[in-house]
């Protein structure tokens, strides 16, 4: 996973990772597989993001069924929020990334206030979506589960979760938003405007106020 620190770390391609697994590490014996260069990050993220429709067999498969399942929970966690909460009715929504929450208001006066967690965002610019989690620029609050989706991905060999950024439009980001929102225990997920797109946030718990 990149950080702050590293945001284009090492990375190498499935044959040399099955040779990685052999061993467990890099060494003497196994890393003349390697065929090692240095590319620019456009590159670099050009590659990575190919990965994602690089997807096959089992595993592919495996991923498609977790996109069904995880998108029909997420309907009804909508229609549960919907019929709850009523939060598509309020004149005003507002998020704090400090403190981590959404608060839906009408008239000046906040009636639903949500605990959130950043899932991604869609650019219609780039037609990309990027992650949360390799998103910097987010606050420490809004991002501290969002690398549980990444573990999972990694885990189970979705490239679509371990991407920080590929060819993405409203529709991928609806759909990995939902396996998000399953992995994490979320109680929906909320939609927002910006400038270029949408962001997407993990609504973790809802309640109303006032």
């Amino acid at each position: 996973m990149p950080s702050a620190d590293c945001r284009y770390p090492d990375a190498w391609c499935a044959s040399c990772h099955a040779e990685l697994l052999k061993e467990g590490e890099w060494n003497e014996r196994n890393e003349a597989c390697l065929d090692l260069q240095i590319i620019c990050h456009h590159c670099y993220q050009a590659s990575m993001a190919a990965s994602v429709d690089a997807l096959d067999g089992p595993v592919e498969k495996a991923w498609i069924d977790t996109v069904a399942t995880a998108h029909q929970a997420l309907h009804e966690k909508q229609r549960v929020l919907e019929s709850d909460y009523g939060i598509s009715r309020f004149s005003r929504w507002d998020y704090d990334q400090p403190t981590g929450t959404l608060t839906f208001s009408d008239n000046g006066v906040a009636r639903v206030v949500a605990d959130i967690e950043f899932i991604g965002s869609v650019s219609e610019t780039t037609h990309t979506w990027l992650w949360a989690w390799a998103n910097f620029h987010n606050h420490a609050k809004v991002v501290s589960r969002i690398p549980d989706v990444w573990e999972f991905g990694e885990d189970k060999g979705f490239r679509h979760l371990t991407v920080p950024l590929w060819k993405g439009d409203a529709t991928d980001g609806w759909e990995v938003s939902g396996v998000a929102a399953d992995v994490l225990g979320a109680q929906g997920v909320y939609r927002a405007p910006t400038a270029h797109g949408f962001l997407y946030m993990a609504l973790m718990s809802v309640q109303t106020v006032g």
